[in-house]
């Protein structure tokens, strides 16, 4: 059976860790938009308070003899009718069982005069908040859900007026 996995955050890696734990021979392709290997997302706060380092959020790496793990690789097509998925770079991958773990993407509200607005979702979102902050002697975060109330709490932190 081949299994195609989109997305390799931590739904993606974790299913497929799973999956393999089950059947280390099964036929399973992982395609992940970032490059970087599967890591805790709920960690990012910390990282961005300055707490622990990029590797302390790592997640266990699915292990397979035939995993075909596609890092930096985003789905770009599905074709339902002839069970392919075709990749942003045209690499084709066939399934005979097909997974969507593709998270979601952050919603920036219509404000007028922000500009170039920073989220924070990705390590790389946090890579480009922490150098941002490293300037700055204030923030404004608008969102007041658990990762922008943890945005807040990391930035004050970080001795921000936030």
């Amino acid at each position: 059976m081949r299994i195609v996995v989109i997305g390799y955050g931590m739904a993606g890696a974790r299913l497929a860790v799973e999956l393999l734990a089950r059947d280390r021979s099964l036929d399973l392709t992982v395609l992940g938009q970032e490059t970087h290997p599967a890591y805790n997302r709920i960690l990012l706060s910390n990282l961005l308070a300055g707490h622990g380092d990029e590797t302390s959020t790592l997640l266990p790496a699915p292990r397979g003899e035939r995993l075909r793990l596609r890092l930096g690789e985003p789905a770009a097509m599905i074709d339902p009718t002839g069970r392919v998925v075709t990749t942003a770079n045209g690499s084709r991958y066939g399934y005979d069982a097909l997974v969507l773990a593709t998270g979601s993407e952050p919603v920036i509200p219509p404000v007028a005069g922000l500009v170039d607005p920073l989220v924070l979702r990705t390590i790389d979102d946090c890579r480009r908040i922490r150098a941002a902050a490293a300037g700055a002697s204030s923030a404004l975060v608008l969102g007041g859900g658990v990762l922008g109330i943890e945005a807040a709490r990391a930035l004050a932190g970080r001795g921000l007026a936030v």
